[in-house]
């Protein structure tokens, strides 16, 4: 495969094709990916972080930071797979992952996310784990789907009308009772 293949396959990706993708609101989409770009660059940075503190004789962290790392290069290579040219088979492996359903990949990225705060509770794996736990929920509510049309929400709203309604009730009561309202 030549090189211009491979960016033109970059572009191309598999959930372009798909059949209710297109009803996710743009700034959703786009949010997620970005949100998990980022992610993946702080989960790395984090866990380089966490993996150094071996050198100061804190042994504790060290897990948690080579699963910081696996994660983080998990998230590039799920979101961003144009960053990991070098690798031949991660368009592959992208493309996998698009065309499985959107819960999948949140309940994926929020369980990834618990693993390194069991392992190794701190405020750079709090603050990297959040945003992978965000990146999870924004893939919960894509595959939630975009909400009913105006017309869907109005109807559900307006009361059926060949359903006899009780002549009272207790807003009838309340307002047309003056004891409620005088002052004792």
């Amino acid at each position: 495969m030549s090189m211009g293949d491979k960016v033109t396959n970059i572009w191309k990706r598999a959930s372009d094709e798909g059949e209710n993708r297109e009803e996710i609101p743009w700034h959703l989409k786009y949010g997620g990916r970005t949100l998990g770009t980022f992610a993946g660059i702080v989960n790395i940075f984090t866990g380089i972080w966490n993996a150094v503190a071996i050198l100061f004789l804190n042994t504790d962290c060290v897990f948690g930071g080579a699963i910081q790392l696996l994660v983080g290069f998990l998230l590039i290579a799920l979101e961003a797979p144009f960053l990991c040219v070098f690798i031949d088979y991660m368009q592959q492996v992208s493309d996998i992952a698009e065309s499985k359903p959107y819960w999948t990949r949140a309940v994926f990225y929020i369980i990834v996310s618990i693993i390194p705060l069991i392992l190794c509770f701190g405020p750079s794996t709090l603050i990297a784990s959040a945003l992978v736990f965000c990146t999870g929920l924004l893939y919960g509510l894509m595959s939630v789907g975009k909400k009913g049309s105006r017309e869907d929400m109005g109807a559900i709203a307006s009361p059926v009308d060949n359903v006899s309604q009780p002549m009272g009730g207790h807003h009838t009561t309340f307002m047309d009772d003056p004891d409620v309202w005088r002052p004792t």
